[in-house]
């Protein structure tokens, strides 16, 4: 038998391979670039048209009638050689020819055409061999496609005349090359099974390299998309159940055995259908029996059943939209020339460096620098603003030197700004390991993803100025907890002074109350905070357990207490705006603060403060000290850049996003551009929560409470000289706190807080100017 076939395919495929590698050598010389003075939309159009008369030619190919094809006896030649030599393959060759051409339409370039074109080839060749080894498993399946692809008959003389069709699906080269070379073929080296396992690997691995894409992602795609199909077909198959038939089969009537006499009415069943009431029973004792303080609030929040959640589903990343791809023409050479364009600055400057890394993130560009050797780096720092004229940008910033490394981090605005795609961070994260609650933060200058646990951090403080993108960090952070967490895993508890920023959030099952947007009902929240972290503590105690991870993943004993809940679901406060709650009232807001930030990290109570000014009044020093992780937008000053992140640089941000993240545990800044959700997407997933269930309020407004009764009568603080005090003010009728500091031998503040006791449970009476406190009580009137 005549291996011409055979030989002329190989030198055809090794051609094509070739033509990738050769492209390269052309391009030495610029007078040979200037050959080629085509429009980037003519070679489109003209890739277009050939690729369509290939299309047309294969869809109308039949091996036995040249006559029928639509394109002539040229197309049926045409199609019999790309039939002859690649089998089915020509028509992924086909919408390969498609994609350049549109390519060619879209950016007027295709990126790296020539390793493409390699990677194509490599995938063509394993799908070719993939393509024979199936003819040859599945002969008979494979006759149906007898009249569109070449078929080869074959006589065998021994022991009788046989004629064997071969249906080449994948071409005749590489069928002989699989089975039919005499002395070397794959299937008697490899075996069928062999065969096919090397070259599916070689086919994905080509096909990951040419479309550049992760295959995890688009495996968690590709089950997104079975789950959603499947849940599909289930709403229709009840759609269908619950459908009534046309028509009910007729049934004879028959005669009843007996007819029994109708009752008279009686009014006991009446009452007894009336008692029967579909709504709780708890929403009638409400209108009788008045709310009560707050005192041990884990009860309540213990009791909840987490049998409600057991069927809640997490909202589908398929709410969300993906983010606006930007075009990057010409980003090597950009980057190139601005490389070179800052070691010439800093050479005018009599410093001679070289550049060397460059980290192009979605919005910030980072060169590294590497200065010679008895160069000070603060000599480069000084050069920032110089810098920065030169290279025309809004603003930089020098990282000198960079941790860990003998270079300075020059970062500069990137030419071409990409939005960062909450929805593909959220893909990545839910592909990797779990954390408590999950915070999506970002992406940093080298394109890596930002995201943190709070039940590390374990609290969190955001600053930025108006239009930095606080606000859009804030519902990152939320959705970041709504789209990783069911509401018996993580309860939320919101305040906002402003009153539009979260009240979207207030249905939702994971709320322990409605937004708060009141300065006593923030302080009622956070004693409820301090209440429910005592009571968790308590817990802990009896079953000698020292934090919540372990509690939650104990085995519950038989003699444990029935009152101890199986599971405590983590608690995250959110303040918005937290400098206008402390200029209401920070003395009362601090305490319970300080307490929170100081001990709940143990029994799972987080907090994340944001707010529009970090002044030193708002962020003290005892809030500061027990808050380590910061995330600092753009500031108006290098002083409150100081005051949140103990560094200058949070001046020098570009706004939109673009932040400084101090890790817990670290005192090295990471800048990163802030994840961007629309609005559209939040209101999307919350209608999908709150589709699942109604809110399940544990309190039902901290607005509506009063300051006194927040932690009842109980738990009001009672000084020890409380007794003392009383006995002496009202013996001596002198109501006075210098008289009482005195007497006490106390110091001032103490002996005032002892007075406004008295006053707040009647012994004397309020101030009445320059006149003394009159004395309400007589000394027969003490117990």
């Amino acid at each position: 038998m005549v291996r011409s076939p055979f030989l002329g395919g190989i030198c055809f495929y090794l051609g094509l391979l070739a033509f990738g590698f050769m492209a390269k050598k052309k391009k030495k010389k610029k007078k040979q670039k200037q050959s080629s003075h085509l429009h980037p939309e003519a070679k489109g159009l003209i890739v277009f048209a050939l690729t369509l008369f290939l299309s047309l030619s294969l869809i109308s190919f039949h091996h036995s009638q040249p006559s029928s094809n639509w394109l002539g006896i040229l197309g049926y030649v045409v199609a019999f050689v790309f039939e002859y030599l690649f089998g089915l393959s020509s028509y992924l060759m086909v919408l390969y020819f498609l994609w350049i051409s549109y390519k060619l339409f879209k950016d007027q370039k295709v990126k790296g055409l020539n390793l493409r074109i390699s990677y194509f080839s490599t995938f063509i060749f394993c799908i070719c061999m993939l393509l024979n080894v199936g003819a040859e498993l599945f002969e008979e399946k494979a006759s149906v496609l007898q009249n569109i692809v070449y078929t080869e008959t074959a006589t065998f003389y021994e022991p009788h005349p046989v004629i064997h069709y071969r249906y080449n699906l994948g071409g005749v080269p590489f069928y002989y090359l699989y089975i039919d070379f005499p002395i070397f073929n794959l299937q008697k080296l490899l075996s069928d099974f062999g065969v096919a396992i090397i070259f599916s690997m070689g086919a994905i691995v080509s096909f990951v390299l040419l479309s550049q894409t992760s295959v995890r992602t688009k495996l968690h795609l590709l089950k997104e998309a079975i789950a959603k199909l499947f849940s599909f077909l289930a709403k229709i198959s009840l759609f269908f159940k619950r459908r009534k038939p046309a028509y009910e089969p007729r049934v004879k009537p028959t005669k009843p055995l007996f007819i029994a006499k109708p009752k008279p009415f009686e009014p006991v069943e009446k009452e007894s259908k009336q008692s029967i009431s579909s709504e709780p029973i708890i929403h009638t004792l409400e209108e009788k029996i008045p709310v009560q303080p707050i005192a041990k609030p884990i009860k309540e929040i213990t009791r909840t059943s987490n049998s409600a959640f057991l069927e809640f589903q997490l909202p589908s990343p398929n709410l969300l939209t993906d983010a606006q791809k930007v075009d990057q023409p010409n980003l090597k050479k950009g980057l190139k020339k601005q490389a070179k364009l800052l070691e010439d600055t800093l050479y005018s400057f009599g410093i001679e460096a070289n550049v060397g890394e460059i980290h192009c993130g979605p919005t910030i560009t980072s060169f590294e620098v590497q200065p010679p050797v008895g160069v000070k780096v603060q000599k480069i720092k000084a050069l920032e603003k110089d810098i920065a004229l030169n290279l025309e940008a809004k603003s930089i910033r020098i990282i000198a030197p960079i941790p860990g490394k003998a270079a300075v981090g020059v970062e500069i605005p990137a030419m071409h700004p990409q939005e960062v795609s909450f929805k593909e961070m959220l893909l990545q994260y839910q592909t990797q390991k779990k954390m408590h609650i999950p915070l999506l933060l970002g992406k940093t200058v080298s394109g890596e993803n930002v995201i943190a646990d709070l039940a590390k951090m374990p609290h969190c403080l955001i600053a930025g100025a108006t239009g930095s993108g606080k606000s859009v960090c804030i519902n990152t952070l939320v959705m970041s907890i709504l789209m990783n967490a069911k509401p018996d895993e993580v309860k939320l508890l919101m305040i906002d002074p402003k009153k539009v920023e979260l009240t979207q959030y207030s249905n939702l099952p994971h709320m322990i109350a409605p937004v708060i947007s009141e300065a006593h009902g923030a302080y009622a929240a956070l004693q409820w905070l301090v209440s429910e972290m005592g009571a968790r503590y308590e817990i802990l105690k009896k079953i000698g357990l020292r934090n919540i991870a372990s509690f939650n993943s104990r085995k519950r004993k038989k003699e444990e207490d029935p009152e101890i809940p199986e599971k405590l679901p983590y608690i995250v406060c959110i303040m918005d705006e937290f400098a206008d709650l402390m200029m209401v009232s920070s003395s009362d807001l601090e305490t319970p603060i300080a307490r929170i930030a100081q001990m709940a990290r143990a029994v799972g109570i987080h907090m994340v403060l944001a707010t529009q000014r970090p002044s030193r009044e708002v962020i003290t020093g005892i809030i500061k000290a027990n808050i380590p992780t910061r995330i600092a937008f753009k500031v108006a000053s290098r002083i409150n850049s100081q005051i949140i992140l103990d560094e200058t640089g949070a001046e020098t941000l570009l706004g939109n996003g673009d932040l400084l993240f101090l890790p817990p545990g670290s005192s090295q800044l990471v800048r990163a551009q802030g994840a961007y959700i629309r609005d559209q997407d939040i209101n999307q997933c919350v209608e999908a929560i709150c589709e699942q269930g109604p809110p399940d309020y544990l309190i039902k407004s901290f607005d509506a409470m009063k300051k006194e009764d927040v932690l009842g009568e109980e738990a009001a603080p009672k000084d020890e000289l409380y007794e003392e005090a009383l006995e002496i003010v009202v013996q001596t009728k002198t109501a006075s706190t210098t008289y009482l500091q005195r007497k006490l031998k106390i110091g001032y503040a103490r002996a005032a807080s002892l007075m406004d006791e008295l006053e707040s449970n009647g012994v004397v009476s309020a101030p009445e100017g320059s006149k003394q406190r009159r004395v309400l009580l007589d000394p027969s009137d003490l117990p």
